[in-house]
């Protein structure tokens, strides 16, 4: 067993949830810990699968770009442009490009 030191205010936020919930400040603790590192656990996860999915991205448009040469002209000018092309493209860009 040991001592951890908090300040006043969350000392008396823990007392007001002990006696809400007619349980132990050990199992607040407990919980709270519990919820964080479920969450937490669920971040990293998502942060892992965005990077697995970002580097597939990556990969595939190097590949249809090496295909396709006309593509990588227009995606080229595209992601150089200087202004957000959205803002100056037509709603049917798709279409046209």
């Amino acid at each position: 067993m040991s001592t951890i030191t908090v300040n006043e205010e969350i000392k008396n936020r823990l007392d007001d949830i002990t006696r809400h919930l007619n349980i132990s400040k050990e199992e607040v603790i407990e919980t709270a810990l519990s919820i964080f590192e479920s969450t937490f656990r669920e971040k990293k996860e998502k942060d892992s699968e965005f990077e697995i999915a970002t580097e597939i991205m990556k990969k595939t448009s190097k590949e249809l770009r090496r295909l396709n040469p006309q593509l990588a002209k227009r995606a080229k000018i595209i992601e150089e442009a200087k202004i957000d092309v959205s803002e100056v493209i037509s709603p049917k860009w798709g279409i046209e490009i």
